[in-house]
């Protein structure tokens, strides 16, 4: 019995004496790596930027990764335009399949119809609290509220239209890709223009068709472009099917 005892305390002090110094002690706390004003900058930029990136793709109706995918056709050459396609259409005219573009024509058909609604019904609002304010007017040129329309006082004259320097173009809105160009090509020129439908049967007629054309709607309201019911001595004199007329007066 007093061997075991001897051993087992030999035992014990040997393996004592072979262990570090450090090890017979209680180890020291690991020291922990705070982070630097540099590591906290960062992390707060790529947090801001993951929400900023996640906003606007919601707003889309798309995907955190669709919306990154948008952001890198931009890198390529349609990053180069003038003008910049929307995302649904960038990612449409862009799609890999039949499937996704009808996808992305789904969900810009559905975004486009929600805004004209909100647009028009402001629209309606805005008419009659114009009309309150200024009785007798509204803000599509009725007939015998036009400006003049056709070239030289003698043309004027005879539609019972006064004179206007502005450029005065007639369209009709249905069936026409011809009146739409015109029309945009005029304002992309910036330049003020008065529009003349022959064919529109209310005020909300012409402004889906303008809101279609993609005319700014603060021109529109400031009176840097006008929209008007075309006078029934036109209706009369124009073909229709002749249309676009661009008239310089």
């Amino acid at each position: 019995m007093a061997r075991r005892s001897f051993i087992g305390f030999s035992f014990g002090l040997t393996l004592a004496l072979s262990l570090p110094a450090a090890a017979q002690s209680d180890p020291a706390p690991a020291m922990l790596k705070r982070p630097t004003t540099t590591d906290q900058a960062t992390q707060s930029r790529e947090t801001r930027e993951k929400a900023i990136t996640k906003q606007r793709a919601q707003q889309w109706d798309l995907s955190v990764s669709e919306w990154q995918r948008y952001k890198t056709l931009l890198k390529g050459i349609d990053g180069y335009r003038s003008d910049k396609l929307d995302p649904l259409t960038e990612l449409g005219i862009r799609a890999r399949s039949t499937a996704e573009r009808r996808r992305y024509a789904r969900k810009l058909a559905r975004l486009e119809h929600e805004r004209t609604q909100r647009v028009l019904a402001f629209q309606k609002t805005y008419d009659q609290v114009f009309s309150q304010m200024y009785a007798g007017q509204t803000p599509v040129n009725a007939q015998g509220m036009t400006q003049a329309l056709m070239a030289g006082p003698q043309s004027a004259a005879k539609l019972g239209l006064d004179q206007s320097s502005r450029p005065a173009i007639v369209v009709r809105i249905h069936d026409c890709s011809a009146c739409k160009r015109i029309v945009q090509k005029q304002a992309n020129s910036q330049m003020p223009m008065d529009i003349y439908v022959v064919d529109a049967d209310s005020d909300d007629a012409i402004r889906r068709w303008a809101m279609q054309v993609g005319l700014n709607p603060k021109r529109v309201r400031s009176g840097d472009i006008t929209l008007n019911h075309a006078p029934q001595k036109l209706v009369r004199t124009i073909d229709a099917d002749s249309l676009p007329h661009v008239f310089s007066r």
